[in-house]
């Protein structure tokens, strides 16, 4: 497998830009941690299926040989495309018993990588989980790591890095995406350890490179309330980032202080759990109520934000850029939702929907803006207008889902002002009762922070 590829390159280049027209932030912190010039094992957290390396892909120099479940190489045809993308299988358990004496293979064939000064990517949970909590970590990182070590008498200068992923939601378009590259762990200043007894130092390792992830990612530990505490934070992180500063960048600003509200929140849990509890039951009939009256969060947080006057003001940008608007949804509405559509259907694993979705599209999106600009230029006869069109096609695409949204948020507000009276007292009570809620939660979390 070469260790620089002109056809990755190129093929990364371009999910680089299908990266930014889907996401609304990618924020990258960490790059001066990626070692150069030296064998590297990249282990990130795993949330989000095949998303997931394609965020390290895209925000680091290193084309990275990929350990992935060994059932999607089934077919011939896919081994080849997944081998020239640098991916490499790994059985598992459920792969069949058989076959596990396979990754002995995979494994040496990953340390010949390392012995080049390749770097791998493999994520230690083995699985991922579609939400804020990390599995438990597998042992085949420490046990690559050790064995190309031990390989080479413990001169090979191998790094592990930990890698935090972070989205802000998993399944949606127009998301913000943070990763962060944590300080490598030197796998070689095990040599003495191994020596004397290799299955310890195995799940030291495991150990410290979970440890190492922790501070990089946001991990809820509660499993029986885990929805209670999204809940939370969608209640009340924007008024709890306030209290503290923790970065210049806000979107790490807000990371940083959800990883405080949620441990502020686990003590709460530890140390007062009658007040938990409390927290726990008006936070649940609150969403309860929501939901009764069909209403959302969104639109209750914004209820009493904007006046008469930043209303029309917004209204009248609305008019403005509906010519903008209505471009970039007739290019872009069919190869966007058509696909959606059946995917949902076929999908069983919502886990599998961001990927899906953004591996269709890299394919879509292509061929119907080629045959829209074909369709221009017949109907033109203008080469130039036509060329220009399918340069520009995905940037109305995104602009175009940019003001639908903006436009959502305008029809809500307006509702909010010409709503019948019982609509609006429902709204306004929603409101009042979200914002004690919220005054509750911060006032608690508060209070323990001094007991």
């Amino acid at each position: 497998m070469k260790q620089d590829s002109v056809g990755y390159e190129i093929i990364r280049f371009y999910v680089r830009i299908a990266f930014w027209l889907t996401h609304k932030k990618v924020t990258v912190t960490g790059r001066e941690n990626i070692p150069h010039g030296k064998p590297v094992i990249f282990a990130p957290n795993h949330q989000n299926a095949l998303m997931d390396p394609l965020a390290l892909a895209c925000t680091n120099p290193l084309q990275t040989v990929w350990l992935a479940r060994a059932d999607i190489f089934k077919r011939k045809p896919v081994q080849a495309i997944l081998k020239y993308l640098k991916l490499l299988p790994i059985y598992r358990i459920r792969d069949g018993k058989e076959n596990l004496t396979n990754n002995e293979q995979v494994f040496a064939q990953v340390v010949g990588l390392l012995e080049q000064k390749q770097s791998i990517g493999l994520f230690p949970e083995a699985a991922h989980s579609g939400r804020r909590q990390m599995l438990p970590h597998k042992k085949a990182v420490p046990r690559i790591a050790l064995e190309a070590e031990a390989a080479n008498n413990f001169e090979l200068d191998l790094q592990i890095v930990p890698v935090g992923i972070y989205y802000d939601h998993y399944w949606f378009l127009n998301r913000t995406l943070i990763v962060q590259y944590g300080e490598p762990i030197a796998a070689g200043q095990f040599r003495d350890e191994y020596a004397e007894n290799p299955q310890k130092v195995l799940l030291s390792l495991r150990d410290m490179i979970h440890d190492r992830l922790l501070p990089l990612v946001l991990e809820i530990g509660s499993k029986a309330h885990y929805p209670f505490y999204e809940n939370i934070r969608q209640l009340a992180g924007k008024a709890h980032s306030k209290r503290s500063f923790f970065s210049k960048n806000a979107v790490l600003q807000r990371f940083f202080s959800d990883q405080e509200l949620v441990k502020k929140l686990e003590k709460l849990e530890r140390e007062r759990p009658e007040v938990f509890e409390q927290l726990l039951n008006k936070t649940g009939e609150y969403f309860g109520a929501l939901s009764a009256e069909n209403f959302d969060d969104k639109q209750v947080s914004k209820f009493g934000e904007a006046g008469w006057v930043k209303m029309i003001l917004r209204v009248m940008l609305a008019g403005l850029s509906l010519p903008l608007f209505i471009f970039g949804f007739a290019f872009n509405a069919l190869p966007f939702y058509l696909p959606r559509t059946i995917i949902r259907r076929k999908i069983k694993d919502t886990a599998f929907l961001s990927t899906f979705n953004f591996a269709v599209g890299l394919l879509v999106f292509p061929i119907f803006y080629w045959l829209e600009t074909c369709l221009l230029f017949r109907f033109t006869g203008n080469l130039y207008l036509s060329v220009l069109a399918f340069l520009i096609l995905p940037l109305a695409g995104k602009l175009s889902y940019q003001l639908l949204l903006f436009y959502q948020e305008i029809s809500s507000g307006l509702m909010a002002f010409t709503g019948t009276k019982t609509f609006r007292n429902k709204l306004k009570n929603l409101s009042d009762r979200r914002n004690d809620l919220i005054g509750l939660i911060l006032q608690e979390i508060k209070d323990s922070e001094f007991l």
